[in-house]
């Protein structure tokens, strides 16, 4: 039986970018799938983003989430078998996501948390966002028999028009620490020149992936803990 279910009611095609190593354990019976773009196939309808009207002036900070909580809060999850899936992003800032495959079948799951500016203004803004993320995540049962395991956390920042200005791998599944969890704290910036009538997605999307025949299975799991994003003037 095949389960499969998402939080978002709107979607858009998944979009081409510049690369960024795969997230995958180097194990024997481990596999890769997927791509540097997961969590890119997001849209927010315009009416929820958030206008910016002009240039930040020099020493403000726009903080997110301020007064309004996030606008851009998607998780989505799919199971096979015996696995099971789960996944939440909340508008607060806080995400997790589940591959379960330890009774066997396969799972997978993945959110994506963040914020949707329009910069709507006459004039371009050279800026830098920072992402202040915290997070855990945790492997199990890494070395099963057979199937294959996956675990990805990222920050991105995208425009209207699909293309990624920039992307930083957070955390991924590594050979050294399987089977084990861990935590991290990271405040990767990104300096973005910000275009007139156009919009920005500051974001942080996480997916896992756990399949076997064989039990007991892999688990992989990801959680973000707390995440602010700070938006200033480019030094």
């Amino acid at each position: 039986m095949r389960h499969k279910t998402t939080d978002s009611p709107t979607t858009a095609r998944p979009f081409a970018s510049t690369c960024v190593a795969i997230l995958t354990i180097a194990l024997p019976f481990l596999s890769a799938c997927g791509g540097d773009d997961f969590g890119e196939n997001v849209r927010v309808p315009q009416s929820k983003h958030q206008n910016v009207v002009g240039p930040l002036e020099t020493g403000t900070t726009l903080t997110l989430p301020g007064d309004k909580p996030f606008n851009l809060t998607d998780a989505q999850r799919n199971s096979r078998g015996a696995a099971a899936a789960s996944s939440s992003a909340d508008p607060a800032g806080t995400a997790s996501c589940v591959a379960d495959a330890f009774r066997g079948g396969s799972a997978d799951a993945a959110f994506q948390v963040g914020h949707v500016l329009n910069y709507d203004a006459s004039s371009p803004f050279a800026a830098r966002v920072t992402f202040h993320v915290t997070y855990e995540c945790s492997l199990t049962n890494a070395y099963a028999d057979s199937g294959k395991l996956e675990l990805g956390l990222k920050a991105y920042v995208m425009d209207s028009d699909h293309r990624v200005i920039g992307r930083v791998l957070l955390a991924s599944a590594d050979l050294d620490r399987t089977p084990s969890r861990w935590t991290g704290s990271e405040s990767p910036s990104f300096d973005v020149t910000l275009q007139p009538k156009t919009a920005y997605h500051l974001v942080v999307a996480a997916q896992v992936k756990a399949e076997t025949k064989e039990e007991p299975g892999p688990t992989a799991t990801v959680y973000v803990k707390s995440l602010t994003i700070d938006v200033t003037p480019a030094s």
